[in-house]
């Protein structure tokens, strides 16, 4: 067994780890909404993802909101008939995450995400990208 296989096993006794999921989740509530990390959580899942420890990657946790998307109601003096609330869109959290990680960071490409813990109230995702002047 390779030294990939290794890691891959330690990792998932990690996360079957309730204590250390729940340590996990109290440092990441504290962060803001966008933050750029020195390097992955999950290891084997970014190196999956083409991720590289070498100049030019980055890794960004994203926070994204759970539930339905909330349209504001109207506050004028009519009241629509077909005025819905609640709608779900046709895109992922995951995939919301990794849009919001490209409007901040501009000059770089994302290679792609992968879920790391939520709470009641959101979701985390680490969003992996690299420079987009990279190639290969």
């Amino acid at each position: 067994m390779g030294s990939f296989k290794y890691i891959q096993d330690n990792e998932r006794q990690l996360f079957k780890n309730k204590a250390l999921k729940r340590e996990l989740l109290l440092t990441v509530e504290k962060e803001p909404l966008v933050m750029r990390i020195e390097r992955p959580t999950r290891l084997t899942r970014a190196k999956m993802l083409g991720y590289k420890a070498k100049q030019g990657y980055i890794v960004v946790r994203m926070r994204v909101a759970k539930g339905s998307f909330r349209r504001p109601r109207p506050i004028h003096a009519r009241k629509p008939s077909k005025t819905g609330l609640y709608f779900n869109l046709s895109i992922s959290k995951k995939k919301m995450a990794e849009m919001r990680a490209k409007k901040v960071f501009k000059n770089m490409d994302v290679l792609g995400s992968y879920f790391i813990v939520e709470n009641g109230q959101y979701k985390w995702f680490e969003v992996l990208m690299r420079a987009s002047n990279l190639t290969n």
